[in-house]
């Protein structure tokens, strides 16, 4: 019989694209700073709005769905009893 390894692929999805995002910004950053031979290296505003929109939307839907799914199983494990 096959072991079924309990994994929610969208949330791992999820979690995988925001930690990559995370770590190709910071790879960008450290490229400029390199590059320009400048430690004080800063994003201007339309990368910084680009960026905070990006990781804000993933950590919303991320949180949103594992929240969806922690109440779906806290709903299937009540009996349902008469009201």
């Amino acid at each position: 019989m096959r072991s079924r390894i309990n994994v929610d692929l969208v949330a791992l999805v999820l979690a995988i694209s925001l930690s990559l995002g995370v770590v190709l910004l910071m790879v960008v950053v450290m490229i400029n700073v390199i590059d320009h031979q400048t430690p004080t290296q800063t994003l201007g505003e339309n990368a910084t709005q680009v960026i905070v929109a990006i990781v804000g939307g993933l950590v919303g839907i991320l949180g949103s769905y594992i929240g969806s799914r922690i109440e779906r199983r806290r709903h299937d494990d009540t009996p349902n009893s008469p009201r």
